[in-house]
């Protein structure tokens, strides 16, 4: 009987590993999930959202083919600031829990805004173009979408597929294998003890006779009742076991199809950096190219591909003065591209927006880009030679960057006006100036200035004199600092006026300003207008620090005689 038990857990085991195999064999994990759009009409611009790259935690391929293909990577907010009015297919997510199978839905959104090309926009993280077929492995993070297209004139593919590698994770064993390959080697082990057993009985019958076995008829009846009772019980364990083994058949591991439960990577919950260091790296040199292209010609017209705002017109007057200069050589200040010692982006979704670099190994200087709307590029903005022995502010590492702020906030202890007035003051006023007690006057800028100021007045003393500073129209730049403070990139004017007291005299100049004028002197007067570029250190409202003056670039913008 034992043998029968034995063959039992042994058949039993056979069949609880079958059912387990067979489980692992279908519950076999998905290594990939497809969708494809194939566009019902034409569209010039595609978006993908960033919700619907990451629907599933695994690296995504986006294919879009087509005649010609361009697949730019960038920040939700900023493809929809490009995107703005324009129309555009935005692609969505569907699941088809009833044919486990995942579509793409189109959602058409814009309306008739104009259209342009997004190829070499200074948004795009990264970009990629091809012909017939593009193909992205975009970074997914909850806030790096795709615009797909094609020039921004001509439509965009109308047919693209995305592609999720799924981890290989293989499915749990079920219990039950475990389970069928125990009672295999039960069976199995008993089995063999059995046959052991009966193999010694064989031999010792081969061997010689038995002895007789003495009966007792009294106790026949009740032996034959025993063996019946333990036959019965051994059949009820083995029916036990097979109800048991059949219960088991049923505890299998639930194998969660992952297409039916997409799960997007959330949004980030602050405002992230707008560019990424190698992005304005890029940014940078081409900017820098144009600008080294246009000091060759002094080609001031071509400034205008990027370079706007301050910048512009000092380096324009810088080129006029340059031309001047005819017996001597002289070239237009150097901008240094390299290498970057710092590099603060802004945190921001809005704009214009405004980037900071320093660069230059000893000679320093602070470079402002700013961007004044979504399709237009970085321009060179701002750019200021950092003064000696100044202590420059912490500020944001380049993984957070900083707030932008306006002009007019409260949270600051002085604003861009009244550092003009006080700088203005400090130039001519000299240490007898109370804006001492807000701003630091110890610097070479305001020293080497307040010293040609007292210079004129010092040597024409037969002329009036007016020192006349102001804040230009152009926006200042403000980024935060960590201690609550915050980088003011501001355009100063300072006009000079040099009237003669009595008729017949007059008043002379040399350097710059007489080359621009043409002449030593002028006996109406002269007016001169200086550009200076300066950028500051300005704590926050209530701090007991004073403002700083970090750097400072003076341009001669004109010198004119008066009344003529």
């Amino acid at each position: 009987m034992r043998f029968w038990i034995a063959l039992v857990l042994f058949v039993g085991g056979l069949v609880a590993g079958s059912i387990g195999v067979v489980n692992q064999l279908q519950n076999q994990p998905l290594d990939r999930i497809s969708a494809i759009a194939n566009l019902s009409e034409p569209t010039t611009y595609l978006y993908l959202p960033s919700s619907l790259l990451s629907s599933y935690q695994a690296q995504i391929s986006v294919e879009a083919l087509g005649p010609k293909v361009f697949v730019a990577e960038g920040r939700d907010g900023d493809i929809l600031g490009w995107l703005g009015d324009s129309p555009y297919v935005e692609l969505r997510l569907r699941v088809n829990a009833l044919d486990e199978r995942a579509e793409l839905l189109e959602i058409r959104r814009g309306a008739d805004g104009p259209l342009a090309d997004p190829i070499g926009s200074d948004l795009w993280r990264s970009e990629i173009q091809g012909d017939g077929l593009a193909r992205s492995i975009p970074n997914l993070d909850g806030e790096t979408g795709l615009l797909i297209a094609s020039n921004g004139i001509e439509g965009a593919p109308r047919t693209v597929k995305l592609t999720w590698d799924l981890s290989s994770q293989p499915v749990p064993i079920a219990p039950i294998t475990y389970i069928g390959v125990s009672l295999i080697a039960l069976g199995a082990a008993m089995g063999a003890v059995e046959a052991i057993i009966y193999w010694r009985k064989y031999r010792r019958r081969r061997v010689g006779p038995r002895p007789p076995r003495r009966r007792t008829p009294r106790r026949a009846v009740s032996q034959a009742g025993t063996a019946r009772r333990g036959r019965r019980a051994r059949m009820s364990s083995i029916a036990a076991s097979f109800v048991s083994l059949s219960m088991l058949a049923g505890c299998v591991p639930d194998y969660q199809n992952p297409l039916l439960s997409p799960s997007s990577i959330p949004a980030p919950e602050v405002l992230t950096p707008a560019v990424t260091r190698l992005q304005a790296e890029r940014i940078l040199q081409e900017v820098l190219a144009v600008v080294a292209t246009s000091d060759e010609t002094l080609n001031r017209e071509s400034l205008e591909a990027r370079v706007s705002g301050p910048a512009l017109q000092v380096r324009r007057f810088d080129y006029n003065l340059v031309r001047r200069f005819t017996e001597t050589e002289r070239f237009p200040q150097v901008i240094q591209s390299s290498p970057i010692q710092l590099f603060l982006p802004p945190a921001t979704d809005t704009w214009p927006r405004s980037m900071v670099f320093v660069t230059g190994q000893e000679n320093l200087q602070l470079i402002v880009l700013r961007q004044e709307s979504p399709r237009e590029k970085y321009n060179l903005y701002h750019y200021s030679n950092l003064l000696p022995g100044i202590r420059f502010p912490e500020v944001a590492s380049e993984v957070a960057g900083a707030n932008q702020l306006k002009p007019d906030n409260k949270f600051l202890k002085v604003s861009p006006e009244i550092l003009v007035e006080a700088v203005g003051d400090l130039l001519n006023q000299g240490a007898e100036s109370t804006w001492s007690l807000i701003l630091d006057p110890k610097n070479d800028y305001i020293e080497d200035v307040s010293a040609v100021q007292r210079g004129f007045v010092e040597t024409l003393t037969n002329a009036n004199l007016t020192f006349n500073h102001q804040l230009s129209n152009f926006a200042p730049v403000l980024l935060t600092t960590v201690d609550g403070g915050a980088l003011v990139a501001l355009y100063m004017v300072d006009t000079y006026t040099i009237i003669p007291k009595q008729p017949g005299d007059a008043v002379a100049i040399s350097g710059d300003e007489a080359v621009l004028l043409g002449s030593g002197g002028s006996a109406t007067g002269i007016e001169t207008r200086y550009g200076a570029m300066l950028v500051f250190h300005v704590p926050a409202a209530g701090s007991e620090s004073r403002v700083s003056l970090l750097g400072a670039t003076q341009q001669l913008l004109t010198a004119i005689a008066l009344g003529q």
